[in-house]
């Protein structure tokens, strides 16, 4: 097999945003809570439940992560959330029951949805994106807090490029801004606005499709990216940092694993 592509995921792949979108689950976290009545008396949300929860392929959208545990919480009980929020330990024992690709169902069948004045999953995923996207409170928006992880542009590889991502166009256009991707081709990008989802892997087809290639390297940090990688069948998953990653090659960054790319496609490195 020749690889004959290049298809990134942005978060913790392009981007650095581990001092974003974590920060943002920790406060929806805090702020469901106190909208439910209950009283924060703790963090919350630590790096060891987002260790866990991004080890399953259904939470690749981050701003469900802290309305979920807010469901499992309610159903403990309103008051301290040192209480009610559940450890990871405990977190990760519900997700081994889970065997599914939405979380959204799910967390309804098994939690309910807490009363609430409206929609409450709509309620915290919109806190979630005025904090990201915004900010509040006079605060900096989290995008703020993020830095690059690739130096090259898209443009520089010599391969076929694409991006199959959970950003919505309006936090994609984000990323790219940081990179300096501005003119990457938006037909080259596959957002949730297609209503295209990781884990499927219908993103991969119809990057494939568009780019004129057969077996892509598929760059992913996360178990939703394995498992989209897996369900496609061609190619290879190339896992960044600490993501699950199967047999497959693993890397520290994108650089190291983009010029192991190029060796193997017979492409040159910077």
């Amino acid at each position: 097999m020749r690889i004959d592509g290049v298809i990134f995921d942005v978060d913790g792949v392009l981007v650095d945003v581990g001092g974003s979108y974590p920060r943002v689950i920790r406060r929806a976290v805090a702020w469901g809570w106190e909208a439910l009545g209950g009283e924060v008396d703790c963090e919350g949300y630590t790096d060891e439940h987002q260790r866990v929860t991004k080890a399953h392929r259904a939470f690749n959208d981050d701003y469900d992560i802290p309305w979920a545990m807010l469901c499992m919480a309610r159903c403990r009980g309103i008051g301290p959330l040192s209480r009610s929020f559940p450890i990871p330990g405990e977190w990760e024992e519900e997700l081994a029951l889970f065997d599914g690709d939405d979380p959204v169902p799910w967390a309804m069948e098994r939690f309910g949805e807490p009363e609430f004045d409206g929609s409450f999953r709509e309620a915290v995923r919109g806190f979630c994106d005025r904090l990201y996207v915004e900010g509040l409170d006079g605060e900096e928006p989290y995008f703020k807090y993020e830095s690059p992880l690739i130096r090259r542009r898209f443009d520089h590889i010599p391969l076929p490029v694409g991006i199959y991502t959970g950003r919505p166009w309006r936090e994609l256009d984000l990323a790219f801004r940081l990179l300096g991707w501005e003119d990457f081709p938006r037909h080259l990008a596959v957002t949730p606005d297609s209503g295209i989802l990781k884990p499927s892997p219908e993103g991969l087809r119809i990057l494939c499709q568009e780019l004129n290639i057969s077996n892509p390297a598929f760059f992913g940090d996360s178990e939703s990216d394995r498992a989209a990688m897996e369900a496609f069948g061609r190619g290879v998953f190339v896992a960044i940092g600490d993501s699950p990653g199967g047999d497959g090659p693993r890397f520290s960054n994108v650089e190291e694993g983009l010029d192991w790319v190029l060796s193997q496609a017979g492409g040159e490195g910077p």
